[in-house]
This record gives structure tokens, sequence and C-alpha cells, in this order.
């Protein structure tokens, strides 16, 4: 198996944990929903969970399509036609790499108890959201980030 099909079975089951993830965090939304004094106050978090968890379904669905098939969107976000890599988006997917796992590891840490300078103050439910979007967003950009250096370019036959 080539690395590029190997970069694309490691993001599918990648996505299949954080599915996970995000079905324990609607689960704890729904228990801090139902736990009296604020009820109904995670419903804004609880919406976005099942839309999360819709949106994790279909990059799975792409990334196991890229694993099986050949990648397309990758593709054409990382090489111009020349089939040249493009240095900016390597450049906005190292940053965003970056900070959007900064940002999971963050919430992760408030949300298993250490004291937080900013998520204090905010409810439980965001914390939730707030973990699982950055580990998503931070997981694409680091395959973004990862694929031009495991890319194979394909022959092209006259």
């Amino acid at each position: 198996m080539n690395k590029e099909k190997t970069l694309f079975l490691i993001l599918s089951i990648v996505l299949v944990g954080l599915f996970i993830l995000c079905g324990y965090s609607l689960i704890q939304c729904f228990v801090y929903n139902a736990s009296g004094e604020d009820a109904g106050s995670h419903l804004l978090e609880i919406i976005y969970l099942f839309l999360h968890l819709i949106m994790v379904a279909i990059l799975f669905y792409l990334a196991f399509r890229a694993f099986k098939v050949k990648t397309s969107i990758a593709n054409l976000m990382m090489f111009d036609v020349n089939g040249i890599l493009i240095k900016k988006p390597l450049f906005v997917s190292a940053i965003c790499t970056v900070v959007f796992l900064a940002l999971g590891i963050y919430s992760t840490l408030s949300l298993i108890g250490l004291p937080n300078a900013f998520f204090n103050f905010l409810p439980t439910g965001l914390a939730h959201d707030l973990m699982n979007a950055g580990y998503l967003m931070g997981v694409i950009a680091l395959t973004l980030f990862i694929y031009p250096f495991v890319h194979e370019k394909e022959q092209k036959q006259n």
C-alpha cells in the first residue's frame, strides 16, 4: 500500500474516533440539559453536535472514497494545473493545524477539570463544541499539510 492510501486510511480511522467523541459529547450535553436548573440552555450546542455528526460522516465518506479510488479535493487545493505544489495552502494548513489542535486540546483540558482562564465562564456544552470542532478542523488541516509530501504523481499516457 502506498503512502497516499495509508494517509487516507489513517484519516478514516481518526474520523471514526472523532464520530465517537462527538457522540459522547452529545450524550454529555443531554445529561447536562436534563440536570434541572439550566434546562434548555444547551439547545444550540446539541443542534450543533447533531450537525457535526453529519459533517464527520460526510468527511468519512470522502476519506474512505479517497482511500479506495483516488483523491480529488486535496489535489485541487494543494497543486496547480501542472502538478506543482502551491506554497500558500501549505502554510495556511500548517497554521490552521496548530491553532485548531491547540483549541481542541485546551477545550479538552477544560472539560477534564483543569482550571483555565478562558473556559471558566463558558458553558460546558460550548466547551464540548469547541473541542469537537478544534479536533476535526485540526485533523483536516493536518491531512492537507501532510498530503503533498506523500502524494504520488500520476503518469500521463500519450
